[in-house]
């Protein structure tokens, strides 16, 4: 099987925060790292070519190339090659234009590395920066390719993609024929720490890099025409601490009669 899995390069959020001025998040101090949903789509493309002997390569949609050490962590998990797409002034917006353009950027991989079809393509379910999770699903639509979501077991042969996924009231079997997009969570596995001999081989492996202005079939000007979504801005509610001490025997009933001072609704009891 030949796999390609849409990873995306992302803030870290656990070390992201707000400027108290503004509540809008500093993302000049926060590292870049792999979308966490993506590391293990990655885990899960590996081991299916371990089981299949495939091979498994990577594209990123990205606005300019993330720190090198960051880049050469999938390839030390596994991959063969990653291809980056660069968008520096974010033509693509929105989930739609985002699909539009990996569907572009997946065939650009094809033909250089003389794939004739990807047998499968795998994302996390969501990115946990915007976490809309349409990417997958719109990809697979622009590819014109079943789609199976919130994958938590994937299986594949003879020619079909056998997955287990997990929905709000139930779990389900599902099958598709290949080639077909699949997403995955966190349930599906834990993704494996690359050993420092592997992350010194990865620095032999390549990384292409393509502007998106380049990719074979894509027309950004009939792309930008299209009615799009854009995120105006982000901010983070102030939550600075009042820092009230309450002492004293009947610091409950003073705690209640401070809440309903300062608003609070429902009911208050001790």
């Amino acid at each position: 099987m030949n796999i390609v899995v849409c990873a995306k390069f992302i803030v870290d959020t656990n070390q992201l925060q707000a400027e108290p001025a503004t509540g809008r998040p500093n993302l000049a101090r926060v590292p870049i790292r792999i979308n966490t949903f993506d590391e293990n789509a990655i885990e899960a493309a590996l081991q299916l070519a371990a089981q299949t002997g495939g091979r498994v390569f990577g594209v990123s949609l990205v606005t300019a190339a993330p720190p090198r050490d960051v880049m050469l962590k999938p390839l030390a998990m596994g991959m063969e090659a990653l291809y980056l797409v660069l968008d520096p002034e974010r033509l693509a917006g929105d989930a739609f234009q985002v699909s539009s353009v990996l569907a572009a950027a997946l065939a650009a991989a094809a033909a250089a590395e003389g794939v004739q079809r990807w047998d499968l393509v795998l994302c996390g379910e969501a990115s946990v920066d915007d976490y809309n999770g349409q990417t997958g699903p719109r990809l697979a639509q622009a590819l014109d390719l079943p789609a199976i979501t919130y994958a938590t077991r994937l299986e594949a042969r003879d020619g079909s993609l056998t997955a287990e996924r997990a929905v709000e009231d139930r779990a389900e079997t599902v099958e598709a024929d290949l080639p077909a997009v699949a997403t995955v969570g966190m349930e599906i596995n834990e993704p494996r720490m690359p050993t420092v001999l592997q992350i010194m081989g990865a620095g032999r492996k390549p990384i292409h890099e393509i502007p998106i202005g380049e990719l074979p079939g894509l027309d950004l000007a009939a792309l930008a025409e299209r009615p799009s979504l854009r995120s105006l801005e982000v901010s983070a509610p102030p939550n600075a601490r009042r820092n009230v001490v309450i002492e004293g025997d009947d610091a409950a009933a003073k705690a209640v009669e401070l809440l309903r001072r300062l608003g609070v609704d429902g009911e208050v009891s001790i």
